[in-house]
C-alpha cells in the first residue's frame, strides 16, 4: 500500500496526524493526538510493535481475546489498539486526563485489507470502474452540534480515556487498481461521492472539498492498494 496525503487548515485548526507506513506497505497507521503529541507517538509505537510481531509469528501471544467473528488480520490490528489504549490509560492518563488520540491501523495481507480504528479518519473504497463507497465512518461531534456557523473539529471517540474502548473493525478484499480514501474532517464533501475511478486524484479531491467547505479543516489520504 502506498499513501499520499494532504492537510488543509483555515482559521479553524485540526491537529495533523502522525503516520507510519511499513517499508513493504503492509501496515499503515494514522494517529491524531488531541493533547500532547508524544502521547500520539506512544500509541503509534505500541500499534506498530504488536502488529509487526503478530505478522512475523502467527502464534504470537495476545493479552486480549481473539474474536472468531473477524479475520486474523483484523484481530491483529484490533488487539494492537487495545494494547495502545491500555498503555495510555494506565500511563499518561493515570492521574488525570492529559490527552486522547484518534487512531486507524490498516493491515494488508494478500488481497485482504483489515482495519481497526477509534475515531477518525473515515475509510472509503473506490474499486476499479465503480464509484466511492464507505467502509467505516468516524463521526465528528462538531457536525452534530453545528447550527449554521462552522465549529472546530470535536472527536466523538478517543483512545486512552477509559479502561475499555469501542473499536471499529472490519476487512475487505482489494485488487490492483482499487484505492482507499481516508478522510478526517467534520463533513464529507458531496464531490467525493460523484468521483469516477479515473478521477481519484488527491489534488482534485482536495480542491473540490476546499471549494465546497472553505472554513472546515481536514486531512485527506489516498492509498493505492
Amino acid at each position: 500500500m502506498k499513501l499520499q496525503e494532504r492537510s488543509y487548515s483555515s482559521k479553524i485548526m485540526r491537529p495533523k496526524p502522525q503516520i507510519h507506513v511499513e517499508e513493504d506497505g503492509s501496515l499503515i497507521v494514522v494517529v491524531t493526538a488531541w493533547g500532547q503529541p508524544e502521547h500520539g507517538e506512544r500509541a503509534l509505537t505500541e500499534v506498530v510493535k504488536y502488529v509487526s510481531a503478530a505478522k512475523a509469528d502467527v502464534e504470537v501471544t495476545s493479552p486480549f481475546e481473539f474474536l472468531t467473528c473477524i479475520s486474523d488480520e483484523a484481530n491483529y490490528v484490533r488487539t494492537a489498539l487495545m494494547i495502545a489504549n491500555d498503555a495510555l490509560y494506565r500511563g499518561e492518563n493515570r492521574k488525570e486526563y492529559a490527552s486522547g488520540v484518534e487512531v486507524l491501523a490498516l493491515f494488508r495481507r494478500g488481497s485482504q485489507v483489515a482495519w481497526a480504528q477509534v475515531g477518525a479518519p473515515s475509510i472509503f473504497v473506490q474499486r476499479l470502474n465503480q464509484r466511492v463507497q464507505p467502509l467505516s465512518i468516524a463521526s465528528d461531534l462538531a457536525s452534530e452540534l453545528r447550527d449554521g456557523d462552522s465549529l472546530p473539529p470535536l472527536p466523538a471517540q478517543l483512545l486512552g480515556l477509559d479502561p475499555t474502548v469501542n473499536i471499529q473493525t472490519g476487512h475487505t478484499h482489494v485488487k490492483e487498481g482499487d484505492k482507499l480514501i481516508l478522510l478526517a474532517g467534520t463533513s464529507v464533501a458531496t464531490a467525493l461521492w460523484g468521483l469516477q475511478s479515473n478521477e481519484t486524484d488527491l489534488n482534485l479531491i482536495t480542491q473540490s472539498m476546499v471549494q465546497e467547505e472553505p472554513e472546515l479543516p481536514f486531512w485527506l489520504g489516498l492509498i493505492a492498494v
